[in-house]
């Protein structure tokens, strides 16, 4: 009772000062998107904002543990870092080169080390779109306290985020997965998990966001940054990326989009692999400073993807297997995640998740 309570006084606190932060900063990034000079990009930034708002307004989450003076600075860096990865992943997909690939998505680990990337394509007409969200989220992270002892381990995250990204990109366009299965192997930390899960997890940025938010705490320490990092990965990164793979596994077949959860041999290796994944996220935030806050993220993270699940899917009949592992803790942010699907719907006639209606649809989502 005491984790759930503490749990949902970090969802009340989140809803209550964060989530108008996290807002208008997106609002103002689609503003910059909608001014893009080349078409294609143009339209690519947009439908990556349209289609993954949501993503950048969970991602802010973390920000709930930043002192109040530095809030919005972390709302900042959170939703630009997040619409980055964003707008790359989208980007990325029409790229069939791996080398190319790579060299986008670097603009991830520029974020933390280097203040003067820029994309390595002539021409790359996007007004400077991809370099500004770049150099804001490197100019937010130097104005928080605890960005020395973060730094390193952030860049490994950003690093490995970058590396899947452009992995699985060449995978789902060759339609040949021995390059990225090669990628997974070498991941340090992937014992207990099959390769498509950690390739899974690789796409997320769950792991670097942590990092992040984490810089705005002046108490944070370089073993706070270690034990962030040994917790989120691979468990919580994986964990989210395969729920949001299981979400979308009928589209992703009709669609001939990648998909990591099609790997497993059937529906309960499935739920077995996420229970497993689950299970092991939840034990391993528990020790963090903010662990409650930790938990609030893995809840929602399984909350929100139980909450997307459509009657009769293969989420459908997954999710409450996952929802069960997470006990109580999970009951409010679940709630609070379907009423507010409720209302989005109430609000739409048609779903703004349909990725299969433009070649430029998403193979997963990080969050």
């Amino acid at each position: 009772m005491r984790t759930t309570l503490a749990v949902l006084g970090r969802l009340i606190a989140y809803e209550a000062s964060i989530v108008a932060l996290a807002r208008r900063e997106i609002q103002r990034w689609a503003t910059a998107a909608a001014a893009i000079p080349d078409p294609t990009l143009r339209r690519l930034a947009i439908e990556a904002i349209a289609i993954d708002a949501g993503n950048a307004e969970a991602a802010a989450a973390f920000a709930v543990t930043a002192p109040r003076h530095l809030r919005r600075t972390t709302v900042e860096l959170l939703v630009a870092q997040q619409l980055l990865l964003d707008y790359v992943d989208m980007v990325g997909e029409q790229i069939a080169d791996l080398q190319c690939g790579l060299v986008l998505s670097s603009a991830l680990p520029a974020t933390i080390s280097n203040p003067e990337w820029t994309p390595g394509f002539d021409p790359f007409n996007d007004g400077g779109y991809l370099v500004a969200l770049t150099a804001i989220c490197h100019r937010r992270l130097r104005q928080l306290p605890s960005i020395s002892a973060v730094e390193q381990q952030a860049e490994v995250a950003a690093t490995r985020c970058a590396e899947a990204l452009a992995h699985t990109h060449t995978a789902a366009r060759s339609g040949d997965v021995a390059e990225l299965r090669r990628w997974a192997a070498k991941q340090a930390g992937a014992q207990g998990y099959a390769w498509w899960e950690i390739a899974a997890g690789g796409n997320s940025n769950l792991a670097l966001l942590a990092l992040l938010a984490a810089a705005a705490d002046p108490a944070t320490t370089h073993a706070c940054a270690r034990e962030i990092a040994s917790a989120y990965w691979p468990h919580v990164c994986a964990m989210s990326t395969l729920l949001d793979s299981i979400v979308d596994h009928e589209r992703d077949a009709s669609c001939l989009n990648f998909s990591f959860v099609s790997h497993y041999p059937g529906t309960r290796a499935a739920r077995d692999g996420l229970i497993h994944a689950t299970r092991l996220s939840l034990t391993a935030v528990r020790p963090l400073r903010h662990s409650h806050t930790h938990t609030m993220i893995v809840c929602g993270v399984a909350g929100y993807y139980a909450a997307s699940a459509t009657p009769g899917s293969l989420a459908a009949s997954v999710a409450p297997s996952v929802i069960r592992q997470l006990g109580r803790a999970a009951t409010p942010i679940v709630v609070a995640l379907r009423t507010r699907r409720r209302r989005a719907y109430a609000r739409s006639s048609s779903p703004t998740t349909a990725k299969c209606t433009n070649a430029a649809s998403k193979p997963d989502s990080r969050s």
